[in-house]
Order: structure tokens, then C-alpha cells, then sequence
């Protein structure tokens, strides 16, 4: 880690190939992170010239010059170089092409010649290692000769850590490989190491999805016989040196680096003062209130603007040590990773209007302290005070764990961190949010014999749980309009009901056979207002209301999956089963239904027989979810894209309430093109969730259909003797 690391970014423009949008601000962020101290740790600006070139001039010469330039000094320092290439790309033959100012399409000679320049610099004697990216079309084939390397100068003891955007015969669009790639330095890799390998950023920018539509290939070549460790892009934000036992998270490191990185007073090496990386003395005690006043100390010497918002930063730092000491010795029941979760997620709706912020990934002690981090400075505010997440994330941890609101603890770390309105208002949203979900309406159409439409509904109105009304009501045809019709007037008692009681109705369940559950919509259905419009409706599977004999075992069987869903870590609570599953249904069947599930069961795409797929789905899992729209005729059904996946995964402690604001949001948006109207509540990124389907039967169902049981025993005691 102590080796020397020197650096070169290159931007250039190709004109006769268009000017590329974005080119410059994607070439300054990489540097940005390649020679910030916590991340890439290359020397920025050295007396040998720039580090960042973009902009008029980058003639192939130019670029060529400067690369040689680089490799020489890198040489002379025994360091490794870190270069990178950013831009237009021509495929010649096998050979990349980077276009330069004055290079010219279908002019191979024009152009610089990458794997020439990379096989080049790899037999320079003295250099440490070479790690390049590359971000052009036809990156693939920026790949060098290695196997000549063996004949060269320093036969072969060298190393080489390639990353590509592209696969040689792909485009790539909009730098995006790029984008990404900073994303993952500057968030680091959970159980990857100290620092991050071409392999380990390669994997993470294939799993966040920010390059879809492009392959990113790697190449690690290692010749060198006294290498002291393998060549690296940056540290490891994640690395358990700034783990758990840390009082610093990522957050918090990132941010007090920006906010003091332009302290003027040079440091003993005449470079710009800077926080040392994780793991360094500052940084293992920086939450102790003396360090935080040192670093308040040195405030005077930023710009007015910097001044305030590193004042903020060491504010935000003081109420995390308050916050995490509340939580040393919280009141109330024991937190888990789960439960933090939930409460994280749930405040992430809160601010809909605010650009959403990633969300933590680690667990435990970690994530106890990340999620305060987060919370304090990076959360969407929406015009709320800088403690109002914070708050509502303490509030729902008091209310999980069975804290008093007005606990002594509670109040005494509101007046610590100014946060006792906020406090106040979060537990107040809390109460109402209770009020609204206090009700809830079930309908029925478990009477309905297959794919035939119920003569009847069954409603049930629940009052925390419990039943307080029931009542029939006929269908006036056994089609899916009179079912609607019916549903309407079930809607109207429900209402009156409801309004007798004190409580809005704000939630609608609609158990229904599984065959109908495949193409029904119900919260389509329309009465002057669409019924999603005005309820949050989740369907439910009617069988689970009294079994027949040949799945008396399904409900056990449900409670078992749900817990095993909760024990999964996050991202791993699904299994998606594509077209060369559901094509062979009957092997499908027997994977389902031969060994107990442990995930939700979800389709990659929507096959014809759904309907009569769609009960074997049900019994195998008590959460079922498929894409909503039939493929066009003629059409490829595509899969369910990653964002789509990865949005399931980010809100699944939202669900199945957040596929009622998407499709609200949906339809919104289909009301006014070209307008972008969140739906109340929801959470950032959940219009993915509304091209997906689900049948969600949680424990709140599985307890209602145990009343049957209740009720059945009561009713007919003999049968129970």
C-alpha cells in the first residue's frame, strides 16, 4: 500500500465523430477519486506534468506523448500507473483505436493505437504495474500482445490489470461504464478486501447494472516475480478496518474529506493538508468530542461556503455520537438487522420529492452506524430540518421495540441533538399512519369454483386484526363485471362501517382461486375513480381460507417460507425463474413442489399458461410475483430487466403496499406525458415495481385465515373432537 501511484485520465473529443455529452465531467470525477487519499491514493498534479487531460489540443501526438511521458516517470519512481481512456473508439481489426482531436473515421492511422501504447509501457523497465481503463466503443480490444511480452525487455516480469467497458464488437453509450465505476471506488465493495482489484469493480459494476447493455471484461496479467501485492484501482471504503469497530463509516469518511480537503496550510510534504484513510489514528477516534473540536478548530481557514458546510458536517458527526450512544444502551427491546432495515426503509419514503441517496448494505453494529450516518448526511430532507430522518427512523424503533415515546432516554438525546419537535412530529405521523392502517376490508371470492367468476362476495371488515363486521353480497352476473359491480357495493358498507368506527379505510384485500388471481386486476376496476386510485388493494390467494384436503399443509407451509425470507440477506429473497423454466412446466413443478422453499417465487417473464401455473406458484410460496403485461404478438417476452429485480430487493420492506404507489404513479404519469408526478409517499425508484404483479399472502393473511379455523371448530365441535 505504501508503493508510489501515479496517474493519467484522458478525455479527448473526436469531432468527426460527434462531440460526446457528459466526456468531461465523467473524466474529472475518475480523477477526482483515482488521486483522493481514501480512494485511488495517486499523486495529483506531480512536477511532471498534468494528470487530467480533456478538452482542445488532444491530437493523437498529444495523447500519445503524454502517455509515454507518464509511463517514464512512473518508471523512474518504481510506481505503478493508473491510466485511463475516455472517449470514441474504433475497432481496427483487432486493435482499439482511441480518436483523438484530429483523428479521423475509417483512418486507423489517425488514431492512437491503445494496446500498442499498453504493451509498451508493461515492458518499460522500472515500472511497478500497469492498471487501465478504458470507456470506449470496442473497449474489448484494447487488449495488448501478452503473450510477446515473454520475448520482451524485462521478459515478461511486469503486470498488467485491464478494465473494458465494452466487449470488442459492442458500443458503448453515454460513459456510463465510467459512472459506475466511480460509483463503486468511492462506495467500496462489501467483503472484497482492503483495497478493490480489477476482478472485485469489474463484479461490482456488472451487479449494480449502471453499464447494462454492455460486457465488461477484465484482464489480469501477472509476470512479476517480486510483486509486493496485486495491483489495485483504490482502497476499499468497506474494508473492516473501517468496519463495525470504527466509530467512522464510508459516509462519514467521504464527506469529512470533501468538507476539509481545500485547507490551504501545506502538510510537511508541501502537498494540501488531508484526513488520513480509514484506519489511520484520526479516523479510529474522530468521534470523540476533542477531535471534533480540533477539526472545529481549523474552521476559520476554509472559504466562507466550505466553512458552513464542514461546520454542518462536524454538527452532523456530533449528533451520530450522541445518536450511537443512545443506542449503546437503548430501552427497549433488543435491535435487529431486520429491524433496522425496516425502519430505514420505512423513513425513505418520507421525502419523495428529494433525490434518493443509496441505502446502506452492511448489517449489524455496522449498519446501526451507517444508517445514523446516512441519515444525518446524506438522506433526502425535502425542506425538513437536518435531524427530521434521524427522528423518524428513532421513532420507528421505539415503536418496534415497545420504547414509551416519552421515555427519559429518548427525550434526553432530542435535547441533546435540537431534535425534540422533530421527535414530536415523527411520532405524531407515526399515530396517524396507525389510525390509517388501523382497518382493513377483505373480499372473498373463494365461492368461485376454478376460472369461474363467484356467485358471491364475502367481506370482512378487520379492526386491528380483528373482526368486526361480515356481510354477503350477491354477484348480478357471474362475470368479471358483476364481481366489479358487487365490489362496489361492498365498497359503500365498508365505508359506513368504517365511518361508525372512527377510522378511515384505506386498505382493500381481494382474495380470490388462483386461475382468476393470473389476469384480474381489480384495483382497475373502475367506479368514477379506479379502485387503486383511492385504496391500497393486495391480492390475496382465496384456498388459503379453508384448504382443500389435497393442501391442508399450505398455510404451515407459508409461515415456515415468510421466516425464512426474513433470515435472507438482502438481494437474496427471490428466485426468478425465466422462459426455459416455465416452458417445461412439469419439471417446474417438480422443483417447486419437491423440497421446502426458503425465497418468494418470482417470474422472469409471463408464459401462457399462467393460469394454470399459477396454483403450484401459490402452494410453493406465500408471495408470488410475475410480469403484469401479455408479450405482443410476435414480440420477444423480454425478462424482467435488473433495475426491475434490484427494486424489489431495495423496497422489499415496503412491499406489497409500494406496488400501490407505483401503479398510481404509473397511471399518473400516463395522465399527464412528459410529467413526472410522484405518487404521495412513495419511494424513490418504486416505478420499476409497477410492470410487476404479486399475490402477497403475509402473516397478517395467514392469521386471518386461522379465524376460519376459530370459527369452524366453534361451529362444528364434533368434527374437532
Amino acid at each position: 500500500m505504501s508503493a508510489p501511484r501515479h496517474v493519467l485520465v484522458i478525455g479527448a473529443q473526436c469531432p468527426d465523430l460527434g462531440m460526446l455529452d457528459g466526456l468531461e465531467p465523467a473524466a474529472r470525477a475518475l480523477h477526482d477519486t483515482l488521486t483522493s487519499p481514501w480512494a485511488g491514493a495517486c499523486a495529483k498534479d506531480p512536477a511532471h506534468g498534468p494528470t487530467l487531460l480533456y478538452g482542445p489540443g488532444l491530437t493523437q501526438e498529444a495523447v500519445e506523448k503524454a502517455v509515454r511521458r507518464a509511463g517514464r516517470t512512473a518508471a523512474e519512481a518504481g510506481a505503478v500507473l493508473v491510466l485511463a481512456f475516455l472517449g470514441h473508439g474504433m475497432a481496427s481489426g483487432t486493435q482499439l483505436s482511441y480518436m483523438a482531436e484530429d483523428s479521423r473515421a475509417e483512418d486507423p492511422l489517425s488514431a492512437v493505437d491503445v494496446g500498442s501504447l499498453l504493451g509498451g509501457l508493461l515492458d518499460t523497465t522500472g515500472l511497478d504495474g500497469l492498471v487501465a481503463l478504458v470507456d470506449t466503443c470496442h473497449a474489448g480490444n484494447a487488449l495488448p500482445d501478452l503473450p510477446s511480452l515473454a520475448h520482451g525487455i524485462r521478459r515478461g516480469d511486469t503486470r498488467l490489470s485491464l478494465l473494458m467497458g465494452a466487449a470488442a464488437d459492442e458500443e458503448a453509450y453515454a460513459l456510463r461504464f465510467t459512472t459506475t465505476v466511480v460509483k463503486v471506488l468511492q462506495d467500496g465493495v462489501a467483503d472484497a478486501g482492503e483495497t478493490l482489484t480489477g476482478a472485485a469493480v469489474a463484479q461490482a459494476v456488472r451487479q449494480d447494472g449502471g453499464a447494462i447493455g454492455q460486457n465488461v471484461h477484465y484482464v489480469d496479467y501477472d509476470g512479476a516475480a517480486f510483486a509486493t501485492g496485486p495491483l489495485w484501482l483504490a482502497r476499499n471504503a468497506r474494508h473492516a478496518t473501517a468496519g463495525a469497530g470504527s466509530p467512522l463509516g464510508p459516509v462519514a469518511r467521504a464527506e469529512l474529506a470533501r468538507a476539509f480537503r481545500s485547507l490551504p496550510h501545506p502538510g510537511p510534504s508541501g502537498d494540501p493538508v488531508d484526513l488520513p484513510p480509514a484506519g489511520g489514528a484520526l479516523a479510529d477516534s474522530l468521534l470523540h468530542p476533542s477531535d471534533l473540536d480540533a477539526l472545529r478548530a481549523r474552521l476559520p481557514e476554509l472559504p466562507g461556503p466550505a466553512r458552513h458546510w464542514a461546520r454542518g458536517v462536524l454538527d452532523a458527526l456530533r449528533d451520530a455520537a450522541r445518536t450511537l450512544t443512545l443506542f449503546d444502551t437503548w430501552p427497549g427491546a433488543d435491535l435487529t438487522t431486520p429491524l433496522l432495515r425496516r425502519a430505514l426503509a420505512a423513513v425513505g419514503t418520507e421525502a419523495p420529492a428529494a433525490p434518493a441517496a443509496a441505502l446502506p448494505d452492511s448489517t449489524g453494529a455496522a449498519l446501526l452506524r451507517d444508517a445514523v450516518e446516512h441519515l444525518l448526511l446524506r438522506a433526502p430532507r425535502a425542506g425538513r430540518s437536518r435531524t427530521a430522518p434521524l427522528a423518524g427512523f428513532v421513532t420507528h424503533l421505539a415503536r418496534d421495540t415497545g420504547v414509551d415515546p416519552q421515555d427519559p432516554a429518548l427525550r434526553a438525546w432530542a435535547k441533546d441533538t435540537g431534535a425534540v419537535i422533530d421527535l414530536n412530529d415523527a411520532f405524531a405521523r407515526l399515530a396517524e399512519r396507525s389510525t390509517e392502517l388501523r382497518l382493513r376490508l377483505v373480499v372473498s371470492l373463494h365461492s368461485a369454483i376454478g376460472d369461474e367468476w363467484p356467485e358471491t362476495l364475502e367481506a370482512w371488515l378487520l379492526d386491528d386484526g380483528n373482526v368486526r363486521h361480515r356481510e354477503e353480497f350477491p354477484c348480478t352476473a357471474q362475470d368479471r363485471a358483476g364481481t366489479e359491480r358487487a365490489l362496489v357495493a361492498v365498497l359503500r358498507w365498508a365505508t359506513r362501517q368504517a365511518r361508525t368506527l372512527g377510522a378511515p379505510l384505506r386498505r382493500v384485500e381481494i382474495a380470490a382461486p388462483a386461475p382468476l388471481l393470473a389476469g384480474w386486476r381489480p384495483e382497475e376496476a373502475e367506479f368514477g375513480m379506479r379502485l387503486g386510485a383511492l385504496y391500497d388493494v393486495v391480492l390475496r390467494w382465496s384456498d388459503r381460507i379453508r384448504p382443500p384436503d389435497h393442501l391442508f399443509w399450505i398455510n404451515d407451509h407459508a409461515r415456515d417460507i415468510l421466516k425464512a425470507i426474513d433470515a435472507h440477506d438482502e438481494g437474496s429473497r427471490v428466485d426468478w425463474f425465466d422462459e426455459a423454466d416455465t416452458r417445461r412446466a412439469a419439471e417446474l413443478r417438480a422443483r417447486l413442489m419437491s423440497a421446502p422453499r426458503t425465497r418468494a417465487v418470482a417470474l422472469a417473464h409471463r408464459p401462457a399458461q399462467l393460469e394454470g401455473l399459477m396454483e403450484t406458484l401459490l402452494a410453493s410460496s406465500p408471495i408470488v410475483l410475475w410480469p403484469g403485461d401479455e408479450p405482443a404478438a410476435g414480440a420477444a417476452d423480454d425478462p424482467v430487466p435488473a433495475p426491475v429485480r434490484r427494486s424489489v430487493d431495495a423496497h422489499w420492506h415496503l412491499l406489497p403496499g409500494e406496488f400501490s404507489r407505483a401503479y398510481r404513479e404509473k397511471w399518473s404519469a400516463c395522465a399527464a406525458p412528459g410529467e413526472q408526478r410522484p405518487a404521495p409517499g412513495g419511494a424513490a425508484g418504486t416505478h420499476h415495481l409497477a410492470g410487476l404483479r404479486t399475490v402477497w399472502d403475509g402473516p397478517e393473511w395467514l392469521d386471518f385465515c386461522t379465524w376460519f379455523d376459530r370459527e369452524d371448530h366453534a361451529q362444528h365441535p364434533e368434527e374437532h373432537a
